[in-house]
């Protein structure tokens, strides 16, 4: 057994079965999700997981802990009418508030996965301007995007991606893997977040020889931190919960 499945948070609970096979499922078809003629955009691919990390920490925190606007949520409106969540509580699900939460949320395991890919620790990313980067460019023509470089850009906006990807982490975090000629056990809402922290892990190391260990990180830490303030209705449609 490897170091990381060793620290699964789920491991020997009730729904180890269901949250391995989210897991095995989500890093085996996502990759094959998006490729095209035979071959996988480095940049939209880390993007893609850092999406479905983000919002998946979404769902995961309401899941837990319904959102109460003032208590532990705020939604901060633009121009446009639309509305996004910020707060303490859904960065926590991003950003680990103490040493035990590491093993859950998607910075820790994705920036493992940078360091093991060379990243060098004067190369880390800064979590401050990541944060500040997403919150000053919503409402904005540049929302969605990265602070990387234009050529280091994914193909789509974040929120355009992860509409495109979201469905596939359904089906994984299901059980109901089309063809299988059965159901397996459905990871719950609450196991999501952690999930999708530990699939962020390895893409980076996967891509590594395309693409630098710091720029992905960046990619997919920023792309995290949008769709986690996604509202649903956008994301889902208007009938999402």
């Amino acid at each position: 057994m490897s170091s990381v499945e060793a620290e699964w948070p789920w491991r020997k609970g009730p729904d180890e079965v269901g949250c391995n096979l989210a897991l095995g499922h989500l890093l085996e078809n996502l990759p094959r999700r998006l490729t095209v003629n035979g071959r996988i955009h480095a940049e939209t691919y880390i993007s893609a997981v850092g999406a479905i990390a983000g919002y998946a920490a979404q769902k995961t925190l309401f899941a837990e802990s319904p959102p109460v606007m003032g208590v532990n949520i705020n939604r901060v409106g633009v121009a446009s009418g639309e509305q996004y969540w910020f707060g303490d509580t859904l960065n926590f699900m991003l950003v680990p508030k103490t040493d035990a939460d590491a093993n859950r949320c998607v910075w820790s395991l994705a920036a493992g996965g940078a360091v093991s890919a060379g990243m060098q620790g004067q190369q880390m990313p800064g979590l401050d301007a990541m944060f500040k980067h997403v919150a000053s460019t919503i409402g904005g023509t540049s929302e969605g995007k990265s602070s990387v470089v234009v050529q280091h850009q994914a193909h789509l906006p974040a929120r355009e991606l992860l509409k495109a990807v979201w469905p596939l982490a359904l089906t994984c975090f299901s059980g109901k893997f089309p063809g299988a000629g059965r159901e397996y056990p459905a990871a719950p809402v609450t196991w999501w977040s952690a999930i999708a922290a530990y699939a962020s892990n390895r893409p980076i190391r996967d891509v590594k020889d395309v693409l630098p260990p710091d720029i992905a990180l960046t990619l997919l830490m920023e792309t995290a931190i949008y769709c986690s303030k996604l509202d649903q209705s956008k994301v889902e449609g208007a009938s999402a919960s």
